[in-house]
């Protein structure tokens, strides 16, 4: 009996154990949901340092668990899919784990720069305001109170709001938390340095006098305009190597992805085996990585001031 065969199809043989690791991993992150969301919950909360009280913990929501939950089900099924079309079912479905924890990692880190970005934005025209209220004689509380009625929601918002909220909040041993002390936790706390520099210098005038709280934070709005000024020119010079490091990446994926489209049963054949998937993993990384240093090493941090 003559066996016919016909390779354009061929790739449907493939697809089943594909859909059905993915299938797998989906069925597995929905019967897990409920311990992997409390599991990402825990994860969202950044650890505070010990010497803390209880009441003066700040805890932002960078990524809410549902969203997590949601990446580390795609990044699963995606991985898990991938491997079982070119590699094995067992192998995709070995791999799925580390896939989602990786992709909920690099969630929370980007939500986190997202949340500082945002954060150092509002920062600089807040305490022009802030030494405004101040300088027309206001006390800090006042000025503060004043600030956040006018203030759209974000980062800075919620931060600021949660200092005057715990101001006066009972502490462990008895005392009242007063709005240095508040100020000072925050400082430890916050994810976005220049914030921590500003929140230490308002932690240091909280207890002085009005006028020197006034002249306090007028200086530190001179310096942060002035920090924004050396940043606005750093990343304008370092802007051609952020560039440079886009064209050589994004060529060479534009050149793997012509390749894949127009030679796929060859880079399947290669990249099927055990070996091959490490090469794999060593190509993608090559070509990921002028992308990654372009934009890495045009980054600009500076909080003197």
């Amino acid at each position: 009996m003559e066996t016919i065969t016909h390779p354009e199809t061929a790739w449907l043989l493939r697809v089943a154990p594909a859909l059905l690791a993915a299938l797998i991993t989906l069925t597995a992150t929905f019967v897990l949901r409920q311990p992997l969301a409390r599991w990402l919950a825990r994860l969202a909360q950044r650890r505070s340092p010990a010497a803390l009280d209880p009441a003066l913990v700040w805890r932002p929501t960078l990524l809410r668990p549902a969203t997590a939950l949601l990446i580390a089900a795609g990044a699963a099924a995606f991985v898990s899919a991938a491997l079982g079309f070119i590699g094995s079912l067992w192998l995709g479905l070995a791999a799925a784990p580390a896939a989602a924890a990786l992709a909920v990692r690099v969630g929370f880190t980007l939500a986190a720069q997202r949340y500082n970005q945002q954060l150092e934005r509002e920062l600089t025209p807040a305490i022009g305001r802030l030494s405004a209220l101040l300088g027309g004689g206001l006390g800090l509380r006042t000025a503060f109170e004043r600030l956040l009625a006018d203030i759209n929601a974000g980062p800075l918002q919620s931060e600021w709001s949660w200092l005057i909220r715990q101001q006066g909040a009972p502490l462990a041993d008895g005392s009242i938390a007063t709005m240095r002390q508040v100020i000072a936790a925050l400082a430890t706390q916050t994810s976005a340095a220049r914030h921590a520099t500003l929140l230490n210098h308002l932690a240091v005038a909280a207890d002085q006098p009005q006028d020197l709280q006034a002249r306090r934070c007028a200086a530190a709005y001179a310096a942060l305009q002035a920090s924004e000024r050396r940043r606005e020119e750093a990343l304008t010079e370092l802007a051609q190597m952020r560039y440079s490091g886009l064209a050589v990446g994004g060529a060479g994926v534009l050149m793997a992805v012509y390749l894949i489209a127009t030679q796929w049963e060859r880079v399947r054949i290669a990249y099927s085996t055990p070996l091959g998937m490490v090469f794999a993993v060593i190509v993608g990384l090559a070509l990921l990585a002028p992308i990654a240093g372009g934009i890495w090493f045009s980054r600009v941090e500076d909080v003197e001031y």
